[in-house]
């Protein structure tokens, strides 16, 4: 009976295919793959010598008639993308829609996927997770979706590009800021596999200072947002606060005002404003013990603006 396959194939390491893909590679009447160079390499390695034709995004429009009519002819197809699980981030969807449309038999067959690879070893202890594949390539678009994403709290897995993974890095650390948590995996299973655990800030300098080779495929993973990020952002919002009122709001009122305003633990605010309100000698009992006298706190007087 005719069936599609749609057929998981390696990341990588060759050997990282199962035994039913091997079969079903095999035992089609034909294998339309994304680069027929790649599938070929794959093929060759464990004697296989199966048909192949090219099936892509260029062509998928001319090539999915011809495809449909072997299917009905009774012939079997199998499809592999260059690597990994097919249409992820893959053509192949308008294939598999009209093999459903005349129905015709979709097999799956599971193997190897960068994006379970990837989870696999996160560090964000993450049951959940969002695939977006590749952001927009332009910047504005990129940065609108990123804030689409920031309230997340899935983990969020990122397909990019060796070319534009400094500007995805940059736009990220601008939209969810620099201390967000991120994981990046390259070349994932291949002999100069590498992976990167640290902060947005801390993964842009390593792409910068060289840490990071800016070759092959990479995979990121970006901590869903916990509330941590947003009570940081709050956080520096409530100390320029306390800093623009130190002159014409007594201590305890500015607290009060900032506890309304960002919703954040009153022993915090506190502490926070006692750098601002306490003379500045005060917090000089770390270092320079010696500095600690008995001063008068400054004036506070506001300035009445006219």
């Amino acid at each position: 009976m005719s069936t599609l396959y749609i057929v998981a194939t390696p990341i990588g390491n060759l050997q990282d295919v199962s035994l039913r893909a091997l079969e079903v590679l095999k035992s089609v009447d034909l294998v339309a793959a994304e680069d027929t160079r790649v599938a070929q390499k794959l093929l060759t390695a464990h004697g296989i010598s199966s048909r192949l034709v090219s099936y892509h995004q260029h062509n998928a429009d001319e090539k999915d008639p011809r495809l449909l009519e072997l299917l009905q002819q009774g012939q079997s197809i199998a499809y592999v993308s260059d690597a990994g699980t097919p249409l992820l981030s893959d053509p192949g969807h308008s294939l598999v829609r009209i093999c459903y449309q005349h129905n015709i038999p979709v097999t799956a067959i599971p193997g190897a996927s960068a994006v379970m690879a990837a989870f696999s070893i996160n560090p964000f202890n993450a049951s959940r997770f969002s695939f977006e594949g590749f952001l927009p390539p332009k910047s504005a678009a990129r940065c609108e979706r990123l804030r689409q994403l920031q309230g997340e709290t899935r983990a969020i897995i990122l397909y990019e590009s060796k070319h534009r993974l400094l500007e995805l890095v940059s736009d990220m650390i601008t939209v969810l800021g620099a201390q967000r948590e991120i994981m990046l995996a390259r070349e994932l299973s291949k002999l100069h596999e590498q992976v990167f655990y640290a902060s947005l800030a801390e993964l842009g300098a390593a792409l910068n200072d060289g840490r990071i080779t800016l070759k092959g495929e990479f995979v990121l993973i970006l901590k869903g947002d916990d509330g941590s990020y947003a009570q940081d952002e709050r956080q520096q919002q409530a100390d320029i606060l306390f800093q623009q009122l130190k002159t014409c709001m007594s201590q305890r009122d500015a607290v009060d005002l900032a506890q309304s305003l960002f919703k954040l633990p009153r022993n915090t605010l506190k502490m926070m404003a006692a750098k601002h309100y306490l003379f500045p000698c005060l917090w000089l009992i770390s270092t320079e013990p010696s500095a600690l006298r008995v001063l008068e706190p400054p004036s506070r007087v506001c300035t009445d603006i006219r």
